[in-house]
């Protein structure tokens, strides 16, 4: 069945317009996956090392456009004070966390964004700001936390303030190093259910990023626990070789738990708590020392056996990440077309309801979703196809339905994904880009 079409957004009190409400009240305050004869499989995350040199390929169809711009922002650093559109944060010249002052959110209702696989730089967040406006969401991605760091290294902090000086609302990505996934090691205690340290490792780290009198500040606890190389496991750590998605769930509910509490104790009410995204399409094991994994679960399991061991962890969030890639079915067949007569991909895209289902009435921000056009991955459209199907979504589900806050596209630019990038790597528009961006400014009445 066809979603309903788009509909006027002046009349819908959004999810966005209440939580900027709640930040004014102080002072003005992975992933893809492979269908297998429908059943699910373990998905191969979105997550990278964010690596931004390299050439991109065009992989299929279209070619990319000699579009390169940045966009309007102008964004300066230099010693103790950033200037940006709307405001000036005092600083000093370490990098230690300010507030930006200038005036309350612009735009509350704009669900339009980004997502990025790097801290951010001053090329991708002018072109996400080009690309969405004031007030659109931007998803940075900050690796590299350990229960014994408690400072923001100097790249987070820029990162976090350039996108407050661009009118961005940062959707911070925070998680542990690349290539180190044994979040669980870092639990206070033998069987992975106290992770006090870790927690006020994030609290330390988030209160040391400046921020912006009446802007939220999201931070995504993680990503995609529910893939085997997100969470992995020591053989013989209190498991046999193998680790279950209960017991994974478990222990990630904890986690999240202790460092939903370290933020809120902050009393910071612009910090806004959201678990890591979840693939739609997880593991029911996963080997432990190895690479190995049982297939055939989706996310809502998982979610399941997190309230089972955290009852109350819904009301410690105050929004819900979901991951919902075009799909034709629950965690199976992505990437599929979404255009007349059949809509096929509606069940994914759709597909963050049904968490809720489970959650909770909560906001929802889509930290990742958006189609590959590599065949290899179960792309069927190539870069002008994409655009086309993209800028649909906007029209039916995401500028539609009224639990969505932000939609942050996985993503802007990078040359290890280049076929789900809206640039190529040097910042010229693939079609997705300017088909987006035409869209946004004709809903917000001009750009």
């Amino acid at each position: 069945m066809r979603p309903r079409p788009l509909r006027t957004l002046a009349p819908l009190l959004s999810p966005v317009l209440a939580l900027a409400a709640a930040c004014a009240g102080d002072d003005m305050s992975e992933g893809s996956a492979t269908d297998t004869g429908g059943t699910t499989t373990a998905t191969t995350s979105t997550a990278t090392s964010g690596a931004t040199t390299g050439a991109a390929t065009e992989t299929s169809g279209g070619s990319a456009s000699s579009t390169s711009d940045t966009g309007t922002t102008d964004t300066t650093t230099s010693g103790t004070t950033t200037t940006g559109t709307t405001g000036t944060t005092t600083d000093d010249p370490t990098g230690t966390s300010g507030t930006t002052t200038g005036g309350a959110l612009e735009n509350p209702d704009n669900r339009f964004g980004m997502g990025l696989v790097i801290p951010g730089d001053s090329e991708q967040i002018g072109l996400s700001a080009n690309l969405n406006g004031a007030g659109a969401g931007i998803r940075l991605t900050f690796p590299g936390i350990t229960k014994d760091m408690h400072e923001a290294p100097a790249d987070w902090k820029q990162a976090a303030q350039m996108a407050y000086d661009a009118d961005q609302v940062p959707v911070i990505r925070l998680g542990p190093p690349w290539g180190d996934r044994k979040v669980r090691n870092q639990s206070d205690d033998a069987e992975h259910l106290d992770y006090s340290a870790l927690a006020q490792a994030y609290a330390d780290v988030v209160a040391s990023l400046p921020k912006r009198d009446g802007w939220p500040m999201y931070i995504e606890v993680h990503n995609e626990p529910n893939l085997c190389y997100e969470w992995t496991c020591d053989p013989g750590d209190g498991n046999d070789g193998w680790l279950g998605y209960q017991q994974t769930a478990t222990e990630y509910a904890h986690m999240l738990a202790d460092v939903a509490d370290a933020l809120h104790a902050l009393g910071d009410p612009r910090i806004k708590v959201l678990n890591g995204g979840l693939a739609p399409g997880g593991a029911v094991e996963c080997q432990c020392g190895g690479e190995d994994f049982k297939p055939g679960v989706t996310s809502i399991p998982f979610v399941e056996a997190m309230l089972t061991a955290v009852p109350d962890l819904g009301d410690k969030l105050d929004a819900w990440a979901s991951h919902p890639y075009p799909a034709q079915g629950e965690g199976w067949g992505f990437f599929v077309s979404y255009q007349e007569p059949d809509w096929r991909a509606a069940t994914g895209l759709l597909y963050y309801k049904k968490e809720l289902e489970v959650i909770g009435d909560l906001p929802v921000i889509i930290t990742e979703t958006g189609w590959t056009v590599d065949p290899n991955k179960g792309a069927e459209g190539n870069r002008d196809q994409v655009a086309a199907w993209t800028k649909s979504a906007y029209e039916e589900v995401w500028l539609v339905e009224p639990e969505i806050v932000h939609v942050l596209p996985f993503m802007l630019k990078d040359p290890s994904w280049d076929d789900f990038a809206w640039v190529d790597a040097g910042g010229n528009h693939y079609p997705v880009y300017d088909a987006v961006r035409g869209l946004r400014c004709q809903v917000q009445g001009g750009c």
